[in-house]
């Protein structure tokens, strides 16, 4: 977690990190993939949005997939960028934060409100020896294809969210939600599933729209 300057084991590496195991931050590679990603960050941000093409490239540098085509609007906060999975036509509003200790994986098309938060990694909640000392553990967080997160929404460590899934702006996601759910709230509950006829319906005023 950013800031954390407590010792750490030499042996924490990015992949025994990612596993779940209880690891300490600060370690060489660690930081040198702190300090990479936050490098490029602040190369993005300095954009102010004015260059789709070369943020696009960033990202790409960033996440190491040479192909992305994510868009990610400035300003935005990530941890670990190697951890960082964008599928095809994602995007990301301003304000993000990331905490990529673990995985982070976006599916296709999924669009991510402003000021979202991704935290992957937690603290011992019983031990405060363990918390004092700085103790970390990582659990990946999966958004599904299609869905959409709302503004402001936070979805804690170890939560899979299910495609064509929309998250209600503010909402706390502490557990996982399934595919074509409607969940909002604090934390955030299935209120209904996604339905054909509603589906329908806003097409229908789409077109009647456009004519």
């Amino acid at each position: 977690m950013v800031g954390m300057t407590h010792p750490a084991s030499p042996a924490t590496s990015l992949e025994q990190m990612a596993s779940g195991a209880w690891h300490m931050p600060g370690s060489p590679e660690l930081t040198a993939e702190q300090q990479r990603s936050f490098g490029l960050l602040r190369q993005l941000n300095a954009l102010g949005n004015t260059d789709p093409d070369a943020a696009r490239e960033i990202i790409r540098e960033l996440t190491g997939a040479e192909h992305s085509d994510a868009t990610v609007i400035a300003p935005a906060s990530i941890e670990y960028g190697r951890h960082l999975r964008l599928d095809r036509d994602v995007f990301i509003n301003m304000g993000v934060t990331i905490l990529s200790s673990a995985s982070v994986s976006i599916g296709a098309r999924t669009l991510i409100g402003p000021n979202c938060q991704f935290l992957t990694v937690g603290h011992p909640v019983d031990d405060v020896d363990m918390r004092g000392e700085g103790w970390e553990q990582a659990r990946p967080i999966t958004v599904g294809s299609d869905t959409w997160i709302g503004a402001g929404v936070i979805v804690l460590p170890g939560v899979r969210i299910g495609d064509r899934v929309t998250i209600g702006a503010g909402s706390l996601v502490t557990q996982d939600i399934p595919d074509d759910a409607i969940a909002v709230g604090h934390p955030a509950r299935v209120v209904r599933m996604r339905e054909q006829r509603r589906a329908e319906a806003e097409r229908a005023e789409q077109q009647q729209a456009q004519q």
